[in-house]
């Protein structure tokens, strides 16, 4: 048993309790009862398959107290190996790190067929459990991890109901409103042109002239595009200007925030799929479906100021860094009382989009001089002012949020001279390999990147070697350095990648790679005070939860996301993070299923009545 524990699944009959339920009395094991108290102290989570009848079973666990304490019990006379299966994929864990108990010797060999990796033991392994270092679990006393699985069984009411992404969709009540006076919103179209990447299908950036410009141009047809959906206000995060004689887009860009939710392909289709000049890369590719789960409200009915907060000093400061898709993720904090610092990708000079989530690069932002980052700016056209400014070693926050897919995926250069290294592109492309050079340089030309020629080239590949991705030893010294940059107090939450198979012509990684560094992130915050795991192998585990990557998720995986996220700052004792008043008022749970039955009604006699 290497892997540490999370999840112990129980038998009954014959192991939790003496006897079986359905011929006679049962006794309970007070040992037994105590080491579940006992588990959940220590976060680590109890359910139940067993072969008993449900209401019976409830109610004698229910007698005994202990009832509350186990999640997605399954009780049912069903074979028991996909039944275990079931929970793990409900707890969102991984096999390897559950234990399940059974007196039946089939059952475990059942169990170990259809859960790879799962560790099945015998009762008699039970007196073990308090004294192996796979049970140390984390102290948890205020139940907060229980807490959080008890949010996930209510919710699992909702995916039976909505038992697909389309589903999910329509239940979301997706509305947006076309905006025709840009007058006042300079400013954020100026933001939505320049700093949006993945569904930035023209990429025109200009500048304030360029956009007053623009605005004034009565030969287009332009909107400004806001969204809102049951889960709240994304504010304004789209805009087009089409011409009509050409009957041809010039531009047409959204926000990261609105990724997955068919709003693009929603307004494409409402202008009857004008001509459009795409420019690599996009996120989600436009064809000819026309979505139905979007429909457009009239200003009436919505105000057309921005929904972001103003920041309060009395809220918890989070501090997030990581790629803008994540972006869909910190959405659904809006409902709780706290301002969200970002730090992520953007455009910089030559239009390249620069990542500087790198840990090397956090690391650099503390420790390049001047002189080395001036040198950078001067010599690499990748690279801007920008890259190397930081708010992370500020301790001007409550809490860090780190995803570390750039370092899962980046390629690493180290100057041959001087003492620099630095992360830039990746999909395994070595830019100091000649035969790479072409390739690179068309793709360059093709997203108008700036400043790509083989005499740039050239000099790269004569300054700088090629050292693959970051070594693991290199990965973990740089998680120790960023930790101990870092005010000890302030509690940092690092995000791993996913595990799932994926491949495609734009992108080709080991998923070898990805496993290798999860487990030394894991091992990391095993042996770090005051770190914590939001750990993005629990919702993302199946080629069906991605979309145009690895890393790229369905829209209900970030709302599962942003709620582990929420279970985790809620646990803490030195944050406080709460609900909104307006989002705790208990008729809006109570109404929520009527109104989503009551939607799903109306739209799909919305949809009979049209095609009558």
């Amino acid at each position: 048993m290497e892997e540490s524990i999370k999840l112990v699944i129980w038998d009954l009959d014959e192991t939790f309790w003496k006897g079986t339920l359905s011929e006679e009395d049962v006794s309970s094991i007070p040992e037994n009862i105590n080491l579940v108290r006992w588990l959940t102290d220590r976060g680590i989570m109890n359910s139940i398959v067993s072969k008993n009848n449900f209401a019976e079973a409830k109610l004698k666990l229910q007698e005994i107290g202990i009832w509350d304490y186990f999640v997605f019990p399954v009780i049912a006379w069903e074979a028991k190996g996909k039944l275990v299966q079931r929970v793990i994929e409900k707890c969102q864990l991984r096999s390897v790190n559950v234990l399940f108990l059974d007196d039946n010797h089939m059952n475990l060999e059942e169990a170990k067929f259809y859960n790879k990796g799962i560790c099945a033991k015998l009762p008699s392994f039970i007196c073990e459990i308090k004294n192996h270092p796979a049970f140390t679990g984390k102290d948890d006393s205020s139940h907060s991890r229980l807490k959080h699985y008890k949010i996930l069984e209510r919710k699992d009411v909702d995916k039976i109901e909505i038992n697909s992404n389309e589903e999910f969709l329509k239940a979301s009540g997706i509305r947006i409103q076309y905006i025709d006076d840009l007058t006042d919103h300079t400013e954020r179209l100026l933001e939505i042109l320049n700093r949006t990447n993945q569904l930035n299908y023209t990429k025109k950036r200009l500048n304030h002239k360029e956009v007053k410009s623009l605005i004034e141009n009565h030969k287009l047809e332009k909107k400004l595009i806001k969204v809102i959906d049951e889960y709240g206000d994304y504010g304004f995060v789209g805009f087009y200007a089409v011409d009509q004689l050409k009957n041809e887009l010039e531009h047409f860009v959204f926000s990261c925030r609105i990724i997955n939710l068919g709003i693009e392909q929603f307004v494409y289709s409402s202008l009857n799929f004008p001509k459009i000049n795409i420019v690599p890369d996009v996120a989600i590719p436009l064809n000819l479906s026309k979505p139905d789960w979007v429909s457009v409200i009239d200003k009436a009915r919505v105000s057309t100021h921005l929904s972001e907060s103003k920041n309060d000093i009395s809220k918890c400061k989070i501090l997030f860094k990581g790629e803008c898709d994540l972006f869909q993720m910190l959405f659904y904090l809006q409902d709780y009382d706290c301002n969200v610092i970002r730090e992520s990708n953007y455009t910089g000079k030559n239009n390249f989009i620069i990542n500087r989530e790198h840990t090397q690069m956090l690391i650099d932002s503390r420790e390049m001089s001047k002189e080395q980052v001036n040198y950078l700016v001067k010599k690499l056209p990748f690279i801007d002012c920008k890259s190397y400014r930081s708010s992370v070693f500020t301790d001007t926050y409550n809490v860090f949020v780190y995803s570390l897919i750039m370092d899962f995926t980046q390629e690493m250069y180290e100057h041959k001279k001087l003492d620099l290294k630095i992360p830039f592109g990746g999909n395994n492309i070595n830019i100091t390999n000649q035969n790479n050079w072409a390739k690179f340089i068309k793709n360059c030309r093709e997203r108008n990147h700036i400043g790509i020629s083989k005499e740039f080239l050239q000099f790269f590949s004569e300054n700088f070697e090629h050292r693959g991705k970051i070594s693991i030893n290199d990965f973990r010294r740089n998680l120790s350095s960023i930790r101990a940059g870092i005010s000890l107090h302030i509690p940092i939450i690092f995000m791993n990648g996913s595990e799932v198979e994926f491949s495609a012509e734009w992108e080709s990684y080991d998923i070898e790679r990805s496993r290798i560094m999860n487990f030394a992130l894991d091992q990391f915050i095993e042996q770090t005070p005051n770190c914590y795991l939001l750990d993005i192998r629990k919702f993302v585990y199946s080629p069906d939860h991605v979309t145009y990557g690895m890393n790229r998720y369905k829209r209900r995986c970030y709302k599962e996301i942003a709620n582990d996220l929420i279970g985790i700052l809620q646990s803490f004792d030195t944050i406080q993070i709460k609900k909104k008043w307006i989002t705790l008022t208990p008729a809006i749970d109570l109404v929520k299923p009527l109104y989503r039955w009551l939607r799903r009604r109306f739209l799909r006699l919305k949809r009979f009545l049209k095609f009558k």
